[in-house]
């Protein structure tokens, strides 16, 4: 998680705030205030249900080697997608789905 965020924050878009050191929700607020007495006559927040779980691995590693030449970062973060999840209390092996609850998915998604 730590090598992506150095690398790819400075990629994202200033209006951005979900998931991202040293913002939250009430910083999106005051930026969309901004936005509206700037004249903007609309402010979208946007959360895509059910996106990690529609996630395709390989075309999500194609990105992601794009991005960091590091094979063993990329082995690591392959890994961690193939890890699977839990169903029912026995694990679930997966190929469009990103595991919840540690600090990589959101980053990956």
């Amino acid at each position: 998680m730590q090598v992506l965020q150095q690398s790819w924050y400075r990629t994202f878009s200033d209006s951005s705030f979900g998931f991202r050191p040293g913002r939250n929700a009430r910083q999106a607020v005051k930026q969309s205030q901004r936005y509206l007495k700037q004249g903007y006559g609309w402010v979208v927040d946007m959360d895509l249900e059910k996106f990690s779980d529609r996630v395709n691995h390989d075309k999500l590693m194609s990105e992601v080697e794009k991005r960091i030449s590091v094979r063993r970062v990329n082995t690591l973060i392959r890994r961690f997608l193939n890890s699977g999840v839990d169903h029912e209390g026995k694990p679930l092996m997966v190929e469009t789905e990103t595991p919840l609850g540690g600090p990589l998915s959101p980053r990956l998604t």
